[in-house]
Order: C-alpha cells, then structure tokens, then sequence
C-alpha cells in the first residue's frame, strides 16, 4: 500500500528527503500541527511524538504561557537549538533570552501569534558578535491543553551562516 505523504514525511530524516517534498523545516512542522488538529482549534503537547519529526526536532523549542502571559517560559529546547547558547534556556523568560540570536529573534513575533490564534512563520538574518552574518527561519504554533485556549506555543527555528564575499 502506498503511503500518504504526511507519513513519509514522519519517516525521513534531512537530506534524506524524497524529490519534490518540502525541504524547509518551517513548512515540514506546519504540516505535522495540522496534522495533529483534529477537531480541536489547537493541538496539545501530549499529541507530539517526536519519533514522527526526527529531523525537526532538534530544531524545537516549547515556550509555557499559562501562568506566564507577559513572560513566557521556555520549557524544553531540541539540540540544534540549545547548541546557540553557553547555558541552558530552559525554565527561563524569554525576557532573558540575550537580543539579536537565534531564539530572540524566533520569538519576537509572539504577541501577533497570541493575539491572532494561529501559526506564523518568519524569518530574517543578524548578525552574530563575532560579526558572521546568519540566515533564519522561524515558526510559532499555539498548542493547547483544552483545545481551545493558548496555553503553549510549539516553536521551531533553523538558521546557516551566510559565507563572506
């Protein structure tokens, strides 16, 4: 029997990618949400399995709203994205989160996700302190305990270092 492409999608890992399927993580994970919404409005966090998003889930992070609306918490963090920072993020406000990284960057669109109730993507570039140019992409996804209220968000981002002229 012939798989649905959601499925080979879960089964791949990176450059391992069939010709022709979505390569940008950002699109890769916005598929799987929808995937997971079933009837509700959003999904929950119980409903992930990362064995489905191999190759996406070293790039994810898991930000806690309830409790924390004006500060979010940073809660779980994948390895490609931990890798970005001396110390570990996780348990701390996005507020501490230093500017023009990664992660800052990935969630500075927060509020419009909140507000809006759906997921949006961005991307961009900085500049990192040792002044090597960096290309991002990012996306936020509300997630839900009840199925109707934000009480998280599923964020991912990937990046590459853009060579010197």
């Amino acid at each position: 029997m012939e798989k649905a492409p959601e499925d080979v999608t879960r089964e791949v890992v990176g450059d391992d990618l069939p010709q022709g399927m979505e390569r940008r993580l950002v699109h890769r994970l916005l598929a799987y949400w929808r995937g997971l919404q079933l009837e509700e409005e959003f999904p929950s966090f119980a409903a992930i399995d990362p064995e489905e998003i191999p190759d996406i889930w070293n790039n994810i992070f898991v930000l806690e709203v309830v409790g924390n609306e004006s500060d979010p918490v940073f809660r779980a963090f994948g390895d490609e994205i931990a890798a970005h920072y001396d110390t570990s993020l996780i348990d701390r406000h996005i507020s501490e989160v230093p500017e023009s990284t990664l992660v800052s960057l990935s969630v500075g669109y927060l509020d419009e996700v909140l507000t809006k109730g759906v997921p949006i993507s961005r991307g961009g570039g900085f500049i990192k302190e040792d002044g090597t140019e960096v290309l991002y992409r990012s996306i936020l996804l509300p997630m839900s305990d009840d199925g109707e209220t934000i009480s998280g968000i599923l964020g991912a981002a990937n990046c590459r270092e853009v060579e010197p002229n």
